[in-house]
């Protein structure tokens, strides 16, 4: 045991012995060091002159074989649609053709074979596209064509995939195409070209939009561009580094109803024509929400092609325009007259100054008047239509009858401080708050300076302004029981899959006047269709309630204030069924060329409409539900919307059989 403990053991690995370097060795060693760095300083060094002086000739030869690529990725724009998912707006992919000069001039090889390939797919001239291309020598990034779709550019694409290569030839001449590459974009599309016009809007190559839902609604549609980074190398070959995917817009679900404006401006157009007035404008509503089913005036351009002044303008007209005369007549084309003019509202404001005094007490059902054809107010002799007055008079006839003489003794009863409060409860002076932009407030009096003939004057519509979006908003209170929603022209915005991001559900403002208040009210529009001055806005079967207007015009030119001569505004506003109202329609005609007092001529474009909207909307016929209730005495009752027919014809009372 002792003799093998003195055994070395073989595995034992022997310790090495230090080495130990004296001081001229730890000089030499120290020299060494300090000479590689000053050598790797002056590489340095020369490296950066060549870069300064050579560094562009260097980087194209290497970025010709291989190159660091940024693409940016776009996003689509939301599509607009109509209540019922029919499209209005929407994008499409096109594709930009893009030649790099560069690539194709860096190699004798490439020249011959690309042009070729591109005269035979894209139908161009061999020598001007090599001219373009030399001429493009140090652009790597010229744009040969723009917006193509893609049956444009398949076969190309084909080609290049080496679908159509069959010998080596062909094989090689393929290999050698260098240097073209498609740059994908969206393009807006509306695919009903002039539907909606005023109301969508456009939007611009870049997605910037101009009026109309596309710029209310601008942050909705919009997107958020994505990102491609990778390499190409001298075959224009992608080497995929990283990609950031686009983030696309939103849809937006309107409250327009393409069959209804389709209908909205066929009659304009057909209007126009018969006619001739100088404007005609048309707003289609629900009543009980606010909402917009149509809009438009007789201004109407192709959204595919806004900048046009074609059919406006002839050729030798628009040339002789400066370049902002033609962006003023493109203005004036592109504004939403519904919301952006304004304009004394005439008789159609009756039944606000009667709703007032009712609400105030200040007439009752009962009231008479005794109009004997004008009033002297404030130094004036202010008429009524009827010049040789109307005699006694009750408030429904007055309405009826648009007697000027009874309404001013109810705007003096309701007095200035009422008259003006009321103005400004049922929303005039005041942006309704529709979603669109650049609407008018229309001009309204304060009370401090409101005399007695402007009292008198407002009472029946003249000597204060209006939109037709406030008379929309507005008359619907009347008519709804005296709940004042705010109007607007979209429902919903939906994510890419459908899925509901946000609702615009109906937005009550306020109320206006009592039930009791707006049951009258309907009463006497529907006199005014059975009897009065809108007798020729009546439709068999239906129980139309509304009220027509006639104002005349006011110079606003600034060149001679006063009115104008035979100048009107024709207009009405009305709903069916009178008594429990589906629908609204209002609808302008200024200045009809044969008779500009023709207020039947508007009316006539109101039934036209109507009578075609009313069946589509499946809105039911009341009329002998009406004549039945009237003949038990039970009118109070079918107007506020207290009465149907039962099964076996006879009338049910809220839940009880008459």
């Amino acid at each position: 045991m002792s003799d093998r403990r003195n055994i070395r053991n073989p595995r034992r690995r022997r310790r090495k012995p230090k080495i130990q370097f004296d001081e001229k060795q730890v000089r030499k060693l120290a020299f060494v060091a300090w000479a590689m760095v000053l050598v790797l300083i002056g590489l340095c060094v020369r490296i950066a002159q060549i870069n300064i002086v050579n560094g562009n000739e260097y980087s194209i030869q290497v970025l010709s074989q291989q190159g660091f690529t940024s693409r940016t990725i776009p996003y689509k724009r939301g599509d607009i649609q109509d209540r019922n998912g029919n499209v209005l707006a929407t994008s499409v992919m096109v594709y930009n053709l893009v030649v790099d000069s560069k690539v194709i001039l860096s190699n004798k090889n490439y020249l011959e074979p690309t042009v070729n390939a591109l005269s035979t797919y894209f139908d161009l001239s061999k020598g001007e596209l090599e001219d373009g291309i030399r001429k493009h020598k140090d652009n790597s990034y010229w744009v040969l064509f723009k917006d193509l779709t893609y049956d444009q550019i398949s076969e190309y694409e084909d080609y290049i995939e080496g679908k159509f290569a069959k010998t080596d030839e062909e094989k090689e001449a393929v290999g050698n195409t260098k240097g073209v590459w498609f740059e994908k974009k969206y393009k807006r599309m509306y695919p009903n070209n002039s539907l909606a016009c005023n109301v969508l809007g456009f939007s611009n190559a870049d997605n910037s939009a101009y009026n109309g839902i596309e710029a209310s609604y601008a942050d909705y549609l919009k997107g958020t561009d994505g990102r491609e980074y990778g390499y190409m190398d001298s075959d224009s070959t992608g080497m995929e580094d990283t990609i950031m995917d686009a983030q696309n817009g939103k849809t937006v679900v309107s409250s327009i109803d393409m069959n209804i404006q389709r209908i909205v401006q066929k009659a304009i157009k057909k209007y126009m024509k018969k006619y001739q007035p100088k404007r005609i404008a048309v707003v289609v509503s629900d009543p009980n929400t606010g909402e917009i089913y149509a809009m438009g005036d007789d201004k109407m351009f192709n959204l595919n092609k806004p900048y046009s002044l074609k059919g406006y303008y002839s050729k030798a007209e628009v040339a002789a325009m400066s370049q902002k005369k033609q962006s003023e007549k493109l203005n004036e084309i592109w504004n939403n007259y519904c919301i952006t003019d304004s304009f004394e509202p005439g008789s159609t404001f009756k039944p606000f100054t009667v709703a007032a005094a009712l609400e105030e007490g200040k007439i009752n059902k009962k009231t008479t008047f005794y109009c004997d054809g004008y009033q002297n107010v404030g130094g004036f002799k202010i008429k009524c239509h009827d010049t040789s007055g109307h005699g006694v008079i009750s408030v429904k006839k007055a309405v009826a009858e648009s007697c000027n003489d009874a309404l001013m003794h109810i705007g003096f009863r309701l007095g200035r401080s009422k008259t003006v409060e009321y103005q400004t409860r049922f929303g005039f002076g005041r942006k309704t708050g529709i979603d669109l932009p650049n609407e008018t407030r229309g001009l309204v009096y304060e009370e401090k300076d409101m005399g007695s003939s402007t009292l008198a004057t407002n009472s029946f519509g003249q000597n204060l302004t209006v939109n037709m979006i406030q008379m929309v908003a507005g008359f619907s209170s009347l008519i709804n029981g005296g709940y004042y929603y705010e109007p607007h022209v979209v429902k919903q915005i939906l994510n890419e899959d459908g899925d509901l991001v946000k609702n615009f559900s109906k937005t009550l403002v306020k109320e206006t006047c009592t039930k009791d208040t707006t049951t009258y009210v309907k009463q006497c529009l529907r006199e005014v269709v059975l009897t009065g001055t809108g007798s020729t806005a009546a439709i068999p079967g239906y129980t139309v309630g509304g009220k027509t207007g006639t104002a005349e015009k006011v110079n606003t030119s600034g060149k001679g204030k006063g009115r104008l001569k035979d100048q009107y505004i024709l207009s009405f506003i009305g709903a069916v069924p009178c008594e429990n109202p589906k629908v609204l329609c209002y609808t302008l005609m200024d200045s009809p060329k044969e008779n500009t007092q023709a207020t039947a001529f508007n009316t006539e474009l109101w039934t036209y409409i109507m009578k075609q909207v009313l069946p589509y909307l499946g809105v039911e016929k009341t009329e002998k539900i009406e004549k039945k209730a009237k003949k038990k005495s039970l009118a109070q009752e079918f107007y506020s919307d207290g009465i149907i027919e039962g099964d076996d014809g006879s009338l049910v009372l809220k839940n009880k059989k008459n």
